[in-house]
Parts: C-alpha cells; sequence; structure tokens
C-alpha cells in the first residue's frame, strides 16, 4: 500500500485553495495561552510577526469539514497542490530488527489493541503528523478513536482530529512547563489536576471516518480524593456517575458504552488534588496512535517521567512502538558537536527500554530547516551534523531510524513546502501545517509497513 504515491499535481480548484490554506494557522511555536487561543508564527522571510486570536473559530462541526475538504479515502484527490514538492520513500535504517516486537503485534491487531506513541516537538502540536499517522494504521489494521488524550492541554484549540475544550480553573504540569511540587508525569509526559468542579468536553469530528464516534472511554489517574466522582454526560443528554478511588498507583476506570458516542462531557467533582493523566477514545481492536507533543524540548527530558510510572502504564496500555519525532529545538552549542545530545538521548532510550522492554523504538529524523543568508532561504547548515548525530544515536541505541529530511526532498526542501498552495509548512520554516503533516505520514506510514512484509 502506498499512501502517497504522487506529489506532482496542478490547481483545479481555487476555493479549495483558499479554505485549505486556512489551516495553516494551527501550526505555530509559541503559544501564550491555550485558553486565549492566540497564537503567534514569525515569517523568517519578511522577519515579522503574525498573529492569530482563534478564540471560538471551532464553534461547531461545519468549520472542521470545510477546512479539510480532504478525502482520504481517495488519495488521487485528496490534496491538490498548485507546485511540485519533491518527496521520496526512504526505508528504515539502523537497526531495524528490533521493529519485531511492533511487527508481530500487528499480525495480531483484530484480536487485540495495539499503541503506538508518537512522542515530539511542536512539530506535532495539534495532532499533525500523528492524525493521518493514526488514520493510515486504523484504516488498514483497524481500531476506531483517538486514543489517549490529556485533560487540560495547551495546543486544544489546534486540534482538528478531535474538539476539546475545558474549564479556565485546572493545573496543567508537564515536561516544557516548571513542577515546584514534583507531581508525577503520566506517560504523555503531562499531569492535569481539577479544582472543585473542573470540566472537559470531547466531541468527535467527521474530518477522519475513524474517528467520527467512539464506544469506550478509558481515565487513567492517581491519588483520587475519597468521596470524589466523575460525572459524565454522553451526547449531551444521559449522565452518569463514576466513583473514584484513592490509591496512589495508576487507577484505570474503564466506561463501555451501549451506543456509539459523539459527545462526552466530564465534571470533576471533589477531585482536588488528584493527578489526572489522561482520557482514552476507543472503539473496537486494532492500533491506537497517541499523539504526545513535548513543546520547546530536544526529547532529552523524557527521562524525567518516572520509570515506575511508565511501567504501569505498560501494563495497561500495551505499547508496541515508540516514535521518537525530535529535532526543530536541537541546536549545538559546540559548534556542530553533539556529544552531550547524544549522551541525553541514549540514556532517554535505555529509560524507553527499561520501561517497555519489548516495544520497538523508531527514531524520526530532524526535517529540513531555513535560515536567511542574505536574500536567501537555505537550509541551516547544522542539519546535516545534526541528522548525523541521530543517525549515531540510533546505531548506538540499537534502534531503528527513519530519514525525513530526505524523505521531504532533502536540502532546501523547507522553502517548496512553505511556497505550495495550499502551504504545506508555516513561515516560520520549521512547522508543517495539517496539510503538510498529512504527506509526512503517508511517507512515515509507507516506511513502516514496507518493513513488515
Amino acid at each position: 500500500m502506498n499512501y502517497w504515491n504522487t506529489t506532482k499535481v496542478e490547481v483545479n480548484n481555487t476555493f479549495l485553495l483558499l479554505i485549505v490554506m486556512l489551516s495553516l494557522i494551527f501550526t505555530f511555536i509559541d503559544i501564550s495561552d491555550s485558553r486565549n487561543s492566540e497564537f503567534a508564527v514569525k515569517d523568517i522571510k519578511n522577519e515579522s510577526i503574525y498573529k492569530y486570536n482563534l478564540a471560538g473559530f471551532f464553534s461547531n462541526k461545519s468549520h472542521v469539514s470545510e477546512i479539510s475538504l480532504l478525502n482520504f479515502n481517495n488519495p488521487s484527490s485528496s490534496l491538490i497542490l498548485s507546485n511540485s514538492i519533491k518527496t521520496k520513500n526512504v526505508p528504515l535504517t539502523g537497526n531495524v530488527d528490533q521493529m519485531k516486537f511492533f511487527y508481530r503485534a500487528l499480525k495480531t491487531a483484530s484480536n487485540q489493541k495495539i499503541r503506538i506513541a508518537h512522542y515530539g516537538d511542536s512539530i506535532l502540536l495539534g495532532d499533525v503528523i500523528t492524525e493521518y499517522l493514526r488514520e493510515c494504521f486504523q484504516k488498514r489494521y483497524g481500531g476506531n478513536g483517538t486514543g489517549l488524550l490529556p485533560l487540560a492541554p495547551k495546543d486544544n484549540a489546534m486540534r482538528r482530529s478531535t474538539l476539546h475544550s475545558y474549564s479556565d480553573d485546572w493545573e496543567f504540569v508537564s515536561i516544557f512547563t516548571r513542577n515546584p511540587d514534583n507531581l508525577p508525569l503520566g506517560v504523555n509526559g503531562s499531569v492535569s489536576i481539577p479544582s472543585t468542579n473542573s470540566w472537559v468536553k470531547y466531541e468527535t469530528t467527521s474530518f477522519i471516518k475513524s474517528l467520527s464516534s467512539f464506544e469506550m472511554m478509558r481515565l487513567f489517574y492517581s491519588h483520587g480524593n475519597t468521596g470524589g466522582f466523575v460525572e459524565y454526560t454522553l451526547n449531551e443528554s444521559v449522565k452518569n456517575i463514576l466513583p473514584i478511588k484513592n490509591n496512589a498507583g495508576i487507577n484505570e476506570e474503564v466506561v463501555s458504552f451501549d451506543s456509539r458516542v459523539n459527545s462526552l462531557n466530564l465534571r470533576f467533582v471533589s477531585c482536588q488534588n488528584t493527578n489526572f493523566f489522561g482520557v482514552s477514545l476507543e472503539n473496537g481492536n486494532g492500533i491506537y496512535v497517541d499523539n504526545f507533543p513535548i513543546t520547546g524540548n530536544s526529547g532529552v527530558n523524557l527521562v524525567d517521567i518516572p520509570l515506575g510510572l511508565l511501567k504501569e502504564f505498560d501494563t495497561y496500555l500495551n505499547y508496541k512502538l515508540i516514535i521518537l519525532n525530535f529535532g526543530v529545538n536541537v541546536g549545538s552549542q559546540q559548534g556542530g558537536t553533539y556529544t552531550l545530545y547524544e549522551n541525553k538521548m541514549l540514556k532517554v532510550i535505555n529509560h524507553l527500554k527499561s520501561a517497555f522492554p519489548e516495544t520497538s523504538i523508531l527514531i524520526v529524523s530532524v526535517a529540513d530547516r531555513t535560515i536567511k543568508r542574505g536574500s536567501q532561504l537555505l537550509t541551516d547548515p547544522e542539519i546535516p551534523l545534526l541528522l548525523t548525530s541521530q543517525e549515531r544515536i540510533a546505531k548506538k541505541g540499537q534502534v531503528a531510524f527513519w530519514n525525513l529530511f530526505e524523505a521531504m526532498g532533502g536540502k532546501n526542501s523547507m522553502v517548496e513546502w512553505v511556497n505550495s498552495g495550499p502551504p504545506l509548512a508555516a513561515k516560520d520554516y520549521r512547522h508543517f501545517t495539517h496539510n503538510g503533516g498529512e504527506i509526512v505520514a503517508g511517507l512515515l506510514y509507507n516506511a513502516i509497513v514496507a518493513e513488515s512484509n
């Protein structure tokens, strides 16, 4: 199955072009406050800052369907570009044999739930890349639902796959925030703590078929309050009560619904000081791909997730593949030498192997990154050095490696992605738009499944 088999096509629908260009605003690097939904992106070509206020943009589902207008199930009509981009199907390298845990699990996906943890930096914000990687796997191997979602994340307004809102009284702590109370972090690198009557709402969309509904909720938390409970409302009508345990370890509450659910409201009553790690929305056996963006991070801080907690999550979530998709925030402090970064990432790999001993690990390289030299926009000269460093990490860590830089077109390719119509990358020349993420996901999916055969 070749998800993305052509990238040279012509514009034949101006209206589609104008609508899809709106998706550009959802991939930015600086988030001032997700609840105010204001984002900024720097245009390095014109040396200016664009700000957008997205509050209320997703007030109903029609916005999502208008923006997507992409028939995922028919790649030949899914994305129309105004100019050529030259992509390449690049195979996995490194220790591909370590992918055996995932490939074995794929053969049993019809009988159980198999999970992929997709860790990355801000390149994954808003479910970018992950949303289509998830759809690729679910279309072929089954599974319906967006998987594990945090309760009060900072990128909720950027998501198209699941509409996510919450009250403004949550405390949110993650790898990329201060954690003065040393709160335990979940498998997604974050934890959310409610106030007296905090609430969360999840709504499905028709943007991707496999995410249009779910029939099961799994809630993960620790240190619940005696007498605390969660009131959950299905499809704006049916209300139920879910008592919370006061155990110190990871607790899982599983609720199966009698019919398909499109809207889930959760109200947390007397749950102050309870650590909530996430809600997983699921339906049936198959593949679930969890989106774990860690803003402003190079990946080295994944060792801050306690080993014991990761092992507990492994007993619940059956991760068989961990993807490490970092590079946007990696810079050399010693003129092209990445020794410190390599040593820290090797500690991350060993940390993850200790927590998930029968799980495959795949390093995805940095994408092309552009800098301005005079009037020219060129590939950052640090990128080839960083690529070599990431390949060494994979080799020393005995894990698989995939070269995204080469797959997207190599040197100076990011300029073509930004200038494409609709734009496939943001004007900071570092981050992909949702449309660009669709192409990256297809290339990555092709590389992974090619080796499974």
